[in-house]
């Protein structure tokens, strides 16, 4: 609603802390919104939601944005999931409703996530067109299990 009503149906990013108890208590925020264009949002260009991304320590935030174009996670999607260490669930919907998450188990390998995002971003650059840029997507979204990622979509 908020993609439709307030921007253009482009592309949001919700940023929920799950500690919002302990938030609420001390009357903080515990919820950020981002918006961003059709191709892209930077979840941080909200203030509560940098707060929240940068600070929590117990706390899970989970990123949800849709995609405008349908498609499912980009590469910076990715980079953003794996470059902050709080964001443990990351959700993209596209505005027909299919939904697609990653999440990082309590035995997530950085490292090894790294070392596959790295071998995606090498794809990519080689691409020429689209459905390459896709394909170096769709290998990091095959094998991110073996960093101990979980990738669904429904």
């Amino acid at each position: 609603m908020i993609s439709k009503n307030d921007n253009d149906s482009n592309e949001v990013a919700l940023t929920y802390s799950l500690d919002y108890r302990n938030l609420l208590a001390e009357g903080k925020e515990f919820m950020g919104v981002a918006l961003g264009d059709e191709h892209s949002v930077d979840p941080c260009m909200n203030t509560v939601a940098y707060h929240l991304i940068t600070t929590s320590i117990q706390c899970v935030v989970i990123v949800l944005h849709n995609h405008p174009s349908l498609s499912k996670f980009s590469l910076e999607d990715v980079k953003f999931f794996l470059s902050n260490g709080t964001v443990k669930m990351m959700v993209v919907i596209t505005n027909l409703g299919n939904i697609s998450y990653l999440v990082k188990k309590e035995n997530y390998n950085r490292k090894k996530a790294i070392e596959i995002f790295n071998n995606a971003v090498s794809m990519h650059n080689k691409g020429s067109n689209i459905r390459d840029y896709q394909k170096a997507v769709s290998h990091f979204l095959s094998i991110c299990h073996e960093a101990n990622i979980v990738y669904e979509d429904r």
